[in-house]
């Protein structure tokens, strides 16, 4: 072994290495007391989790309330159309040609283009009155309105008159002796104009 390996493999130094000293440090017991126990963890995510349900109960409610708001959009929207049509409707029947045909269904004539006037102060006929002719009619050639196509499917009022009245039972009230009693609503014969009842 040659000196200067000698040399290099020297045993080690005989002086004691420090040991690592651990310091603690003691805690007094009003800090021990006042560290956040168990009890305050648990509040915590109890109100985590509360905050988190209140959430996804209100989006809950949010939709819903757009569901309920997206389907009264469409009931609207029906209802308007129906609105519409029905108002198309009722235009269609207060036209005068659907006037004059139902006018003529119930007996009335055309009278003269001359007009004639009551007064009323002395009763006096203002003009020269001429009869309505038979079978003058105010649409067509003749008259002064244009027949309506859209009027081919509305009822007659006399028709209608005569289909409300058609089943007419007695619903007079009948007293013991078969008599029908005093006060019971006469029936409007077929094709009559009903008139109210006066006591």
């Amino acid at each position: 072994m040659s000196a200067a390996h000698a040399y290099s493999t020297a045993a080690p130094s005989l002086q004691p290495q420090a040991e690592p000293r651990h310091i603690r440090i003691v805690t007094t017991r009003a800090q021990r007391t006042a560290r956040p126990r168990a009890l305050y963890a648990l509040i915590t995510v109890i109100g985590l989790f509360t905050i988190f349900m209140a959430q996804l109960l209100l989006s809950i409610v949010t939709s819903d309330g757009a569901y309920q708001l997206a389907s009264l959009q469409s009931q609207q929207r029906s209802l308007a159309q129906e609105q519409q049509a029905l108002s198309e409707n009722l235009s269609l029947l207060g036209s005068q040609q659907n006037l004059a045909v139902q006018a003529e269904s119930l007996g009335m004539v055309l009278g003269s283009t001359t007009p004639v006037f009551l007064r009323l102060s002395d009763g006096a006929v203002i003009g020269t009155p001429v009869p309505g002719g038979e079978g003058a009619s105010a649409i067509g050639a003749a008259g002064s309105l244009v027949p309506n196509a859209l009027l081919v499917d509305v009822p007659l009022v006399d028709q209608t008159l005569a289909n409300a009245t058609a089943p007419t039972a007695p619903t007079a009230p009948v007293g013991g002796d078969g008599q029908i009693t005093a006060g019971a609503p006469a029936t409007t014969p077929p094709g009559s104009l009903p008139s109210p009842v006066t006591r």
